[in-house]
């Protein structure tokens, strides 16, 4: 323990950690991807496969992940839509007969569709009539423990998104709490989202370290005692992992739960540090799992935004000085918010303007809007899970939640009738892209020699 301890607290792992890297996505990446460059046959395949996403409706079709009892392939289906398609739920069994395709080429932008469904694991995709498919009762014996022990978090998910439908949520404050606490973003529709990308607060609506944090303060607080030290921090991991099954295991999630894991193990040999070490420690093991996740544009950013956190965030918090601080609470309270908001959005924006071509200009006020009001958010959700037999108290929390989701927007959609909200048109390559960060790097020297870190 005492070694692990020492390792990602002071060695400086991270030229190891891009070795690594670069080993795994350079000799491992290319395996993975001839796995997933299955060699269909032209004719109409008759398979057996399970639901293993949330459906989504659309105009005339119904959008399933399907993973196949033979070969265990993940596919993307799209179930013409009829009566028949939009019963089908989440864990359903489904035998189908109909030509299997290699994934489409499209780009937009830098958006690579193949490389996108590559890094999500799918192998194939499908065009399905009303009569090429029909529901099947299906053994699951097949499927590993993990497919399995995630498909079983899944239908809990689904049961908890039932509940909110029952509390009476309305649509847009569903869509909105799905996305923020269950991940589930299915409902949302795109003039929401455009909302939120245009005043830069798209993270908001990706489960983070923000979520898993909230996570791990409740249950510090409630058996956080030094005499059960031990106990609490196996309670907290298993916890954080639970959360991370239940929804999906992004990668952002993944990397949050997983270096709260290292903060918990370190904090039985009472070091409490989080590094840059632990980090790139991190980004190791998830490649080492899946090393397509490089490309994954959630996990880049995820990444990069921690990673600019943990460099800027100490110095930026130092521009004012520490004794004036500790003499307005509030103005500390405020000033943290402020550094780290300023140290992820250095850390993210060459790659929001890469992907996006857009750069926000109010993310600060932004920020200063939903963070508070998302936090909020998720305690009052928490609480409702919780408290959802007293139906009193839930009525009177589910008007809180709604009444916070429309003030949320509201703030939002004012902030972006603002001058200059979102700069638009942003093209960078991929050597520019580098270049950018490269400044970064430098501007991170130059500043660690005026705010150097504390040891």
């Amino acid at each position: 323990m005492s070694r692990l301890s020492s390792l990602l607290n002071r060695s400086p792992i991270v030229p190891l950690a891009l070795c690594l890297v670069a080993a795994i996505v350079f000799v491992v990446g290319p395996k993975v991807r001839q796995r997933l460059a299955v060699d269909w046959p032209d004719q109409r395949t008759t398979f057996d496969a399970v639901v293993i996403s949330e459906p989504v409706v659309k105009e005339k079709v119904v959008v399933v992940d399907l993973l196949t009892l033979q070969g265990h392939h993940k596919l993307r289906g799209r179930l013409v839509r009829d009566p028949h398609s939009k019963q089908v739920r989440l864990g359903d069994g489904l035998q189908v007969c109909t030509y299997i395709n290699k994934v489409h080429a499209w780009q937009r932008g830098h958006f690579d569709y193949q490389r996108y469904m590559a890094c999500h694991g799918f192998s194939g995709e499908l065009w399905v009539k009303s009569d090429d498919w029909q529901q099947k009762q299906l053994s699951l014996a097949g499927l590993s423990l993990f497919e399995r022990t995630k498909l079983r978090f899944l239908l809990w998910r689904h049961q908890l998104l039932d509940h909110y439908r029952q509390w009476g949520i309305t649509d847009k404050a569903y869509s909105i709490l799905a996305a923020m606490t269950l991940g589930e973003k299915s409902q949302l529709d795109a003039t929401l989202k455009d909302t939120y990308s245009q005043v830069g607060a798209s993270h908001i609506l990706a489960l983070s370290g923000l979520h898993l944090m909230i996570i791990y303060t409740v249950i510090t607080l409630l058996v956080g005692w030094r005499r059960f030290h031990t106990a609490s921090q196996v309670l907290v991991v298993l916890a954080m992992w639970a959360f991370a099954f239940l929804v999906g295991l992004s990668p952002s999630v993944v990397r949050a739960a997983f270096m709260i894991s290292i903060y918990a193990l370190l904090s039985l040999g009472h070091r409490e540090r989080m590094s840059v070490n632990t980090l790139a420690f991190t980004a190791i093991i998830m490649l080492l799992v899946n090393p397509l996740s490089l490309d994954d544009m959630g996990f880049q950013l995820s990444f990069m935004a921690v990673l600019a956190i943990q460099l800027f965030g100490p110095m930026l918090k130092r521009v004012i000085p520490l004794h004036i601080q500790m003499e307005h609470r509030w103005l500390k309270a405020l000033w943290g918010l402020v550094s780290v908001s300023l140290a992820a959005q250095i850390g993210t924006a060459p790659l929001i303007a890469y992907y996006f071509e857009r750069f926000a200009t109010w993310f600060l006020l932004s920020n200063l809007v939903v963070i508070p009001l998302a936090t909020l958010l998720l305690y009052l959700t928490l609480l409702s899970i919780c408290m959802c037999w007293w139906s009193g108290l839930l009525a009177l929390l589910v008007t809180a939640l709604s009444f916070i989701v429309v003030i949320m927007n509201h703030l939002l959609e004012g902030i972006t009738q603002l001058p200059l909200c979102s700069i638009e048109g942003i093209h960078l390559s991929l050597l520019q892209l580098a270049c950018v960060y490269l400044l970064i790097g430098c501007g991170y020297v130059l500043l660690s020699l005026r705010y150097p870190r504390s040891r």
